[in-house]
Parts: structure tokens; C-alpha cells; sequence
């Protein structure tokens, strides 16, 4: 009794650690240990207390994953498991990076563009993607075009 009490109660405890530490493999873990325990209800008693013994289970485990997920970000432990609010910054401003009357002004490369980067255009960094493939950090870019999230350089030509 104590090996399926033991299964059982390490099936339910694995799929409740889910929760904690998503992986998948966790609950495939606790999942195992249900059906070995179930198994071995089948194999020492009989075909229903295998049968109560894998719905109980199933029945705890997921009152224990809704308790998991209802209550426990409500507590101080689980507000910093739990992200509760949007994020309210920005990596680049990209408002000005879609203005027609960025074509044709000239920057050099804030990073290497492999094809995307960072561009600094009169002071202001914007993210760009470089239409002939890589750019090194420093090096002189003309833009040529735009898309509605970033600006479109070429290398500026050589004088």
C-alpha cells in the first residue's frame, strides 16, 4: 500500500511542481508515476480501486494546478512569480524611422549589421536592416527606403 501511496502522492506532487518549473518534462514525470501507481493498484487489488486510485489522483492534481494558478499569484511569493503588469518601454524609437524625409540622409553603423542593426542618423539611433547584407560598426550607411518598423540603408558610396 505504502509503494502505491508513494506513486501516487509523487505523481500528483511532480505535476503540482509543473507550476514552478515549466518544462513539460516535470509533469510527463508526475504522469508516469500515476500510471506506474495505478498499475500497481491493478496488480495487488483489483480493476476499480485501480480505476479510484488513478481518477483520485488525476481528480487532486488538478484541483492542486487550479489552486496553483488561482490563488498563488495573489500571495507575496507567487506576485514575483507572476508577471502582473505590461512592459511600458521601448528598445528604439521607430516614429521618425518611417518618416519619407529619412531617404537620403547619411549615418554610420552603431552596431554590425548582420542585416540588422542599429543606425545613427544626425545624433538619434534608430533600428535599420541593411540591404547589402553586413555592416560594420562605424561604417558610413545612406538611407535608402523604409518599412512600416525600421529604416532600409545601403552602404553610402565611396567619394
Amino acid at each position: 500500500m505504502e509503494l502505491v501511496l508513494g506513486l501516487l502522492f509523487a505523481g500528483v506532487l511532480f505535476i503540482a511542481a509543473e507550476v514552478f518549473m515549466p518544462s513539460g518534462l516535470i509533469a510527463a514525470l508526475g504522469g508516469v508515476c500515476i500510471v506506474a501507481g495505478v498499475g500497481v493498484t491493478f496488480e495487488r487489488y483489483d480493476f476499480f480501486a485501480a480505476i479510484a486510485a488513478g481518477a483520485g489522483s488525476l481528480i487532486i492534481a488538478g484541483l492542486v494546478v487550479y489552486l496553483e494558478l488561482k490563488l498563488l499569484p495573489h500571495t507575496s511569493l507567487g506576485k514575483k512569480m507572476f508577471n502582473s503588469s505590461a512592459s511600458s518601454g521601448k528598445a528604439v524609437d521607430t516614429g521618425a524611422a518611417t518618416a519619407l524625409e529619412m531617404i537620403g540622409k547619411q549615418g554610420r553603423a552603431a552596431t554590425a549589421f548582420a542585416p540588422t542593426g542599429l543606425a545613427e542618423i544626425e545624433g538619434q539611433k534608430y533600428e535599420a536592416a541593411c540591404l547589402d547584407g553586413f555592416l560594420h560598426p562605424g561604417e558610413a550607411l545612406v538611407v535608402a527606403g523604409r518599412d512600416a518598423y525600421k529604416l532600409l540603408v545601403k552602404k553610402a558610396p565611396v567619394v
